[in-house]
């Protein structure tokens, strides 16, 4: 009896600037599409990504699910390397941005952390070059009024820019 190919899994890696949603949509992700979803800022996760990112990565692709894997992270060299680590294990980059002015106003609605840390995000994202560095698709989450699109439109974007 032949063999069917099981279609290709998606494997997505959603970074970028904050307050863009990138927890949100791996959620949203993982709730409506079935994605298993890794949220790289836990900080055990992040501890045990960075140790070893192959093995850790290896061991997101154990199942037979879509995965999306969200990640805010420093573009420093050790996390940038990991960010690599992504591409090389078949994950397709993405980047959030775009309304910054939107970003802003999300990342102070949360409320978690003070309002200078998305400045200081911003400006290291800046000087490090990181999105020329790693080549992601660049999507921009929010609609013309500032407002997060729907998770459907993003998969789709992501699909047609990748």
């Amino acid at each position: 009896m032949p063999q069917t190919a099981r279609p290709e899994r998606k494997l997505i890696l959603i970074t970028g600037i904050p307050g863009t949603g990138k927890t949100t949509y791996g959620r949203a992700f993982a709730s409506q599409y079935g994605f298993a979803h890794y949220d790289l800022e836990v900080e055990e996760t992040l501890n045990q990504l960075l140790s070893d990112p192959g093995r850790f990565i290896d061991a997101m692709l154990q199942g037979e699910k879509n995965v999306v894997a969200t990640w805010g992270f420093l573009p420093n060299e050790q996390q940038v390397g990991a960010v690599k680590q992504f591409q090389v294990k078949g994950f397709e980059l993405v980047w959030f941005d775009g309304n910054r002015p939107a970003a802003l106003r999300e990342f102070i609605r949360r409320g978690d952390v003070p309002e200078i840390l998305f400045y200081v995000q911003m400006y290291r994202i800046e000087e490090s070059k990181v999105i020329q560095r790693i080549a992601p698709i660049v999507i921009n989450p929010f609609d013309e009024n500032g407002k997060f699109k729907d998770a459907a439109i993003i998969l789709r974007e992501i699909e047609t820019k990748g």
